[in-house]
Parts: C-alpha cells; structure tokens; sequence
C-alpha cells in the first residue's frame, strides 16, 4: 500500500507571518517584504521571495530581493519579467541556486509526492503519440477531472497503471499543454512502460502517481523530445524498483480494479 505523508501545520514552518493588515501600504509596496526581513533580522538582500502574482514580483524586487516567480495563472511566465527566476510550480523551486540549503526530499531524480489517482476508459489521443513520436500513449479523457487539472502542476509525474483485463504496470506521464504541439487543452498522457500486442481503447485504466521528474518544457526539435522522453523513461523505471515507490504496486485503488488475479509481474 503506498504510504501518505505526514501531516505538519503549516503554521509551524514559519519563523515570522505578517499579514497585509499589519503593514500600511499593500503590494506593490515593498513594505511587507521589509518588515519581514526586519522581524527576521536579516537584510534585504540576503532575502528570497517567492511570489506567485505581478504586484508582488515588483515587491518583492523594490525591496531589493531576489525574487522566484510561481505564476498563478498558466502560460502567463512572459508577464513576469522582473523575476530573477520563473518556475512552473513549487515542485521546481531548487533552493541551493539561491544559496540555501537544498530539499533532501529528491531521489534519483525523482521527488515523491502525496500519491493522487485517477482513472477511465482508454480514449484515442491526438494521433501523434504511435505515428510521430513512436510512443504509444494511453489517453484519459479529463471529463470530470477538471478539479484535478486545476490543483496538479503540469509536468512529468510516474507511478502504477492498472489496465482491467491485464494487469499492473509501470508508468510515467505528462499533464499539460505539452509546449512542443501546444495542446489546446491541459492533457493527461500516460504511458505504460510494456509492449503490448494491441491496442486497449476503451479498456479502464487507473493511475496511482506517486513522484514528479521534471516540468513540462519546449523543444527546439521533436528528436530533442523524443530523447527526452525515453530518459524520463529511464527515470521513472529506475525509481520504480526503489522501495519507496515499489510498495505503491500494491495499492488499493490499483488492485480493486483488476478483473481478478491477473496483475502484472
């Protein structure tokens, strides 16, 4: 059974919390970045920000700052150009290019994640996935998972795919717009890490994620994707075998949607 991460209030990450009543003037006002780095005792300048709109990227910077953008809103990254760095999610934030301590949650290249899970009927894709790239995705539709869309940073995630009628397999995928073929809509896009005989349309699949490789990202040619999609499959195989993931075979959600004792080995 995968395992769920503890549970730490928020409020007890924080050293100082200042609230927009307890300052006089609001972002774009660097004065509540000020008065934070004064109750912190440090100087500005020694200062990182992490600001998710506009008005407090400017804040953040007018406070003398260095300041990561986490954009609220997606496809928006070109209107934060005072940021000295702009980041898909907080998934990405790497603390030692900033001077500070790095996150020790990382493993292989892979940091693991509060498992979420989603599943449905194969649909057919775009047509690219077999044809152009030679990577045979198992589309999801995201019909009635528009809650999951909004929460999920868009990205490359892996984890466990339990296909009905044959078992369990290991998996890596994207959820985005996929910059490359600039989806008009935010995809989910699987990818079962077997060769299959034929295809499964409409065959339900359910996907337990449980880490995040990388984010979705730009390719100056589709040989550059295509590589680095077989090294985030390289990734996501590797890390699968670690006990930390490999446990998350045995979950729930997976094997109650199996048509009998069929599971994959």
């Amino acid at each position: 059974m995968c395992p769920s991460f503890p549970s730490i209030g928020w409020k007890e990450s924080f050293s100082v919390i200042i609230g927009g009543d307890e300052v006089t003037a609001g972002k774009p006002s660097p004065e509540i970045f000020l008065e934070a780095a004064k109750r912190l005792n440090i100087d500005p300048p020694k200062c990182l920000v992490i600001e998710d709109s506009i008005p407090g990227v400017t804040a953040g910077k007018a406070a003398g700052m260095e300041v990561v953008a986490v954009p609220s809103l997606p496809k928006q990254s070109h209107l934060y150009t005072s940021a000295d760095e702009v980041i898909n999610s907080l998934l990405d934030l790497r603390p030692e290019k900033w001077g500070l301590p790095p996150f020790e949650d990382w493993v292989e290249g892979t940091l693991p994640i509060e498992p979420w899970y989603i599943g449905g009927p194969v649909i057919k894709g775009f047509g690219r996935g077999s044809k152009v790239l030679g990577i045979p995705t198992a589309n999801l539709s995201t019909e009635g998972y528009s809650t999951v869309l909004l929460e999920q940073p868009s990205g490359v995630y892996f984890g466990w795919a339990a296909l009905s009628t044959r078992g369990i397999y290991k998996m890596v995928m994207s959820i985005g717009w996929n910059p490359y073929f600039n989806n008009p809509e935010k995809t989910i896009e699987p990818w079962l890490l077997h060769d299959f005989d034929d295809d499964f349309y409409g065959e339900d699949l359910h996907l337990a994620i449980v880490g995040y490789i990388r984010p979705e990202a730009n390719f100056p040619s589709l040989e550059s994707l295509i590589e680095k999609i077989y090294e985030d499959r390289r990734i996501a195989e590797t890390a699968l075998e670690l006990p930390l993931y490999s446990k998350c075979r045995e979950d729930p959600y997976l094997k109650s949607s199996l048509n009998g004792d069929n599971s994959h080995l």
